[in-house]
């Protein structure tokens, strides 16, 4: 039976929201409907208002919000709400444009004000985070006698809720608490905490008892255009929420802890309030930053770019950002003698800072001779573990061997398949010089180095840290799409000839068109070339398993 393409629709977009509305109080409005908001976001502001963008899990849901919805008055404003129609002409209307098959896909949208301009927006599957700094005391009725309290809350939220309790900070005076969800979910998490906390604080000590401050963590990056020009945009949000916001200090910050902590001082209600609207502006921030990155991806191909936030490296919208897993990597950074204490630090701490900053293994190697000039530093990690410790290390020999100035080229080294090593140089050494030109590294393969007993040979790069990383990023993913290649030929080489046996060519004729039987690749399903296409992202993106 033929069914409308419109209910099939999952997403719709809300006008003239007004300016004073957050994400969470347009999320609000939508969950009055039933179902679940999968995702809610603010896509562009003008005079007239805000224009959001939803998604609901079934399309009965956004069929009824739709109806209810359009023409209504919300606080003094007719709303105009339609389908988001694009979603369903794109052929995404299955996934609405959140799902797996668009995770790593940029998409060009017009703004729906109507101010005829574009903007790359990449679609995540988790927005940014909202991180809490709660007394080391509280935690314990956060979490409640056996996780009750922090099950209930979970349940009722339906967020993800983290604590951050290691060994490491097991002395510390504050806890983190990281909040994953929609910004629904994360204000409603956070209402719950800040209620645990006056209540504890009010067992405690009734006579002396004093709201507790709203403690949250934000990127130094994201800080700037939080506070606006001249404290405007900060001053707007302390004036419409009733509290009183301080961010702590730049000078507190360091290469391994770039996060500003923002304290919000008022009432329950307020502190709330507050929330909801910082969190707006740093995740818009958030967006934007990512909208950036991801047209550099090309230039750096299997980086997770969300690492370049601290604190979320290992968050499930970082790891699935641009679905790309790619294998542990090895790579040898070779430092000045006079820079190994500076790495190494007092007792090992700076070395130990850096590997526990970027998840990676990291240890200096014995000299060679006491001759030596340089020493070589081992990374073994994952494509952002090796880009944050490699910073980390660059960083350190300009701030304590240079003193801040000049610029520190290092030379790295990276094995290859022996096999691979035409690829990289080239017919005529054609592609080795596009590399350099490209990267403005010195990239050279020796040809005097014999391959080791994994029949890998080394592979020098030679520059300062973007020109060294762009060229490792480059070799490593042009290796890792030609192994991907031949792998898939071999097998869809083998699965045509069972396609072959068939009795005439019946499994052959299950690919699309015949294709894949006659050209020895079909395996008796119907693989149309865009399942292909995803098996072979598949291949080349590897498995983290």
């Amino acid at each position: 039976m033929y069914r409308n393409s419109r209910n099939r629709v999952k997403g719709i977009i809300i006008k003239n929201l007004p300016l004073a509305s957050t994400e969470t109080d347009a999320e609000r409005l939508l969950c009055t409907f039933g179902g679940r908001v999968v995702r809610c976001e603010v896509v562009s502001v003008s005079s007239g208002g805000k224009v959001v963008k939803a998604t609901f899990d079934s399309p009965d849901h956004a069929q009824e919000a739709v109806n209810k919805l359009n023409g209504q008055d919300y606080a003094g404003v007719n709303l105009v709400v339609a389908f988001d129609n694009k979603e369903s002409s794109s052929g995404n209307s299955g996934n609405s444009g959140y799902g797996p098959r668009d995770r790593n896909r940029m998409n060009t949208r017009n703004d729906v004000s109507g101010s005829g301009t574009t903007r790359l927006y990449l679609y995540p599957t988790i927005d940014l985070p909202v991180r809490l700094m709660v007394p080391s005391g509280m935690v314990g009725a956060i979490i409640g006698k056996k996780g009750v309290n922090i099950r209930q809350i979970t349940q009722e939220t339906k967020a993800r809720v983290d604590i951050i309790r290691s060994k490491e900070n097991a002395t510390a005076v504050e806890k983190a608490i990281i909040i994953y969800g929609t910004p629904l979910q994360c204000s409603n998490t956070v209402r719950q905490v800040m209620d645990t906390m006056i209540k504890e604080s009010q067992s405690a000590s009734p006579a002396s008892y004093e709201t507790p401050p709203l403690k949250m963590m934000a990127h130094n990056s994201l800080v700037g255009r939080l506070i606006g020009k001249g404290g405007a945009t900060l001053n707007k949000i302390m004036e419409d929420s009733k509290t009183k916001i301080s961010i702590s200090n730049l000078q507190e910050l360091t290469i391994f802890n770039m996060e500003r902590t923002i304290n919000v001082k008022g009432s329950l209600e307020a502190c709330c309030k507050a929330e909801e609207m910082v969190s707006e502006k740093l995740r818009e921030s958030f967006r934007a930053d990512m909208c950036s990155l991801t047209q550099q991806y090309n230039l750096f191909p299997g980086l997770n770019h969300a690492s370049v936030f601290s604190g979320l490296g290992n968050s499930p919208g970082a790891q699935c950002l641009f679905n790309v897993a790619m294998p542990v990597e090895v790579t040898y950074l070779y430092i000045p003698t006079n820079a190994v204490g500076a790495i190494i630090g007092v007792k090992g701490k700076e070395i130990r800072e850096i590997s526990q900053l970027s998840s990676a293994k990291v240890r200096v190697e014995p000299a060679r001779s006491e001759d030596d000039q340089y020493r070589a530093v081992y990374i073994e990690g994952y494509p952002d573990a090796q880009w944050i410790a490699q910073w980390s290390i660059y960083h350190r020999i300009l701030t304590e061997v240079y003193n801040g100035k000049g610029e520190v080229c290092l030379t790295s080294e990276i094995m290859v398949p022996s096999n691979m090593v035409g690829r990289i140089i080239g017919k005529k050494g054609c592609a080795i010089q596009d590399l350099e030109l490209l990267t403005r590294a010195e990239i050279d393969v020796p040809k005097d180095v014999k391959a080791n007993e994994k029949n890998e040979v080394v592979v020098r790069i030679k520059g300062h840290f973007f020109a060294t990383q762009s060229a490792q990023r480059q070799i490593r993913f042009m290796l890792y799409t030609a192994k991907a290649m031949m792998q898939y030929n071999q097998r869809g080489g083998m699965q045509g000839g069972e396609g072959r046996e068939g009795r005439d060519g019946r499994e052959g004729r299950d690919g699309r068109d015949g294709r894949d039987g006659r050209d020895g690749r079909g395996d008796g399903r119907d693989r149309g070339p865009r399942e292909m296409g995803r098996e072979m992202g598949r291949q080349m993106n590897g498995s983290r398993d």
